[in-house]
């Protein structure tokens, strides 16, 4: 598919729609509330609630994707690591704990994982903004609705605890606000140019109302980093003492943190365990020891108190039912093999964003160099790589696929809004 070809296609007002309701169900929104959280210590159980939106959905979403097949394909081709990726995690029901739980799960990930090459290919890249704009304005003005009509719904721990909104716990509500506040300051609408900034507004309001941390530092890291993005442009001996202090800052930081970690914590009122995540990551790293190369198969660690994640539930002496920390997560699930495979797909995305940002003005490129700095960042501390049904994984395919594929669309913004 050329460049001309892609431009003829015709968006309909029915296929954005569905775009806008997938992207709501896989942001986690309101569907958890509705069917229940799901108990950490037990196995992973299914709700039919559940499972007959997401069945409705993905039958929609294939579709779709059956009637543009052919570029589909194309740019698939073009994120082979991804692909590699997903196919280490087929084969792990080899040597999966629970193959039969693997299986599932792998359905799951090849359906999520095609939503996401369908939405790169299908939409340029400003478009995705546009439809990301809508659903996060969904969830902003659902969020502010529960919290004042149902607050027993949109308040964590009580009314007088932090907002959780739409969501079932707060870093939740924040972990979406963060990529909200970005997607409304990089978005640029048809019409109503303003309003952007109302939703970015919202977006901020409800990060600070979330009370969550981690999503305040997140958020001002990624920002940043945006400067950055303009000294990639300009002349390589300013590029160099540039990196170099910002490199010297961080090493700064990072050695205040190793000489005095308790106060250096207590600046933002948490204490120096990570509210318990130091204790996980340490019992993890012992279950990892017993498989490191190729893991328990793929969504088949968390098994509450059965199987290995029940001694790392004991030694941890909290409830914890993902690794809090994605690329542990992916290490769990495929080893060293999975994490390594991951990390050369990444690599390779970020440096064709780099390339098409020195090539490219605009906020498009910006946006690409920032949802790969917000992916890193909030998997530190969070889980949000290769989860089936996460919006996060599908914007980590399509943003892969709209790198692919810049060389021939030139990150359109005027194509079928």
């Amino acid at each position: 598919m050329n460049k001309r070809q892609y431009e003829s296609l015709e968006v309909g007002q029915a296929e954005k729609s569905f775009s806008v309701a997938m992207l709501f169900y896989t942001a986690g929104a309101i569907m958890p509330l509705l069917v229940g959280e799901a108990d950490s210590s037990a196995p992973p159980q299914t709700n039919l609630m559940d499972l007959a939106v997401k069945s409705t959905l993905y039958v929609a979403a294939f579709y779709f994707i059956a009637i543009r097949w052919p570029g589909i394909v194309e740019n698939a081709r073009n994120i082979k690591w991804i692909f590699v990726l997903v196919l280490i995690a087929i084969a792990s029901t080899a040597w999966s704990q629970d193959p039969s739980v693997t299986l599932r799960a792998i359905a799951s990930l090849l359906a999520t994982t095609a939503f996401g090459v369908y939405f790169g290919t299908r939409y340029t890249v400003q478009q995705q903004l546009r439809l990301l704009a809508w659903t996060c304005s969904l969830i902003v003005a659902l969020s502010f609705f529960f919290a004042i009509f149902l607050p027993q719904y949109g308040f964590d721990r009580g009314s007088n605890g932090p907002w959780q909104g739409v969501f079932p716990q707060k870093n939740e509500l924040a972990r979406v606000m963060v990529l909200a506040i970005f997607v409304f300051l990089f978005v640029r609408p048809k019409r109503f140019h303003s309003l952007r900034w109302l939703g970015f507004a919202g977006s901020l309001a409800l990060l600070f109302l979330s009370r969550s941390i981690t999503g305040m530092i997140a958020c001002a890291i990624i920002f940043a980093t945006l400067p950055l993005y303009k000294l990639i442009r300009a002349r390589f001996n300013v590029v160099i003492p540039a990196t170099l202090g910002i490199g010297l800052l961080l090493a700064g930081l990072l050695f205040i943190l190793m000489t005095d970690t308790a106060q250096a914590f207590q600046l933002v009122n948490r204490s120096s365990d990570l509210s318990g995540r130091t204790e996980l990551w340490s019992a993890l790293m012992v279950s990892i020891s017993k498989r490191p190369w190729l893991g328990y198969g793929f969504s088949a660690f968390w098994q509450g108190t059965k199987g290995e994640s029940g001694s790392v539930l004991d030694a941890a002496g909290w409830r914890a039912g993902y690794a809090h920390n994605g690329f542990l997560d992916i290490v769990l699930q495929l080893g060293v093999i999975g994490i390594a495979t991951f990390a050369v797909g990444y690599l390779v995305s970020w440096r064709r964003a780099l390339r098409f940002q020195s090539r490219v003005q605009g906020p498009v490129p910006v946006w690409l160099c920032t949802y790969l700095v917000y992916l890193l960042i909030y998997n530190l501390t969070e889980g949000a790589l290769m989860t089936v049904h996460s919006i996060f994984w599908v914007l980590y395919i399509s943003t892969a696929v709209s790198l692919s594929s810049a060389s021939f669309r030139q990150f359109s913004t005027s194509t079928n809004g």
